[in-house]
């Protein structure tokens, strides 16, 4: 799975990020695979990590891509409950990550797909899967579009990440913008 080897590229750029996001390399099974506040959709990145807590406090580890954290699992329910009341038209939306300004990447439960939802944007099909989605990110990092900036905060070349979203999802128009 892609995201597994999200979380290990972000972990190798920021070896504090392992405790932040709560991976778990020595459990089979975390108590989250069992809540069911968790949509199942979610469900196979919260059997390999908790997320990122909202109030961390080390900022340089808070977000697994530029800018936005995975929801913490504990939050999740909390924040789901804020992203409905704010997008009522988004019903069928769940979001998983999250920055400190209302703006979400979702997925779309009636189709699979991935969005970007922001108040000043609108929403944007950014991957037609989760796994797509994670492959994209993947990419970014093996082709070190996404680095340290000299504070130690994770950074993104603006051009390049957007080429590659566009290659590897053509169809989707967050990369045309």
């Amino acid at each position: 799975m892609s995201f597994e080897q999200v979380v290990k590229a972000a972990i190798s750029q920021r070896p504090k990020m392992d405790e932040a996001i709560g991976y778990y390399t020595k459990v089979s099974a975390c108590s989250v695979t069992t809540d069911t506040s968790v949509p199942s959709v979610l469900s196979n990145m919260y059997r390999i990590v908790t997320g990122t807590p909202a109030s961390i406090d080390d900022q340089s580890v808070m977000d697994i891509i530029p800018g936005l954290r995975l929801i913490h699992y504990a939050e999740l329910k909390n924040e789901i409950r804020l992203f409905s009341g704010m997008y009522t038209n988004l019903i069928s939306h769940v979001p998983f990550l999250a920055d400190y300004s209302s703006c979400y990447l979702t997925v779309d439960t009636s189709d699979g797909a991935v969005y970007r939802v922001a108040p000043e944007y609108g929403t944007s099909k950014v991957a037609q899967s989760l796994d797509s989605f994670w492959e994209t990110v993947l990419a970014c990092y093996q082709n070190k579009v996404f680095f340290l900036d000299d504070e130690g905060y994770l950074d993104f070349d603006f051009e390049a990440e957007g080429q590659i979203g566009l290659r590897m999802n053509p169809d989707c128009a967050y990369w045309m913008e």
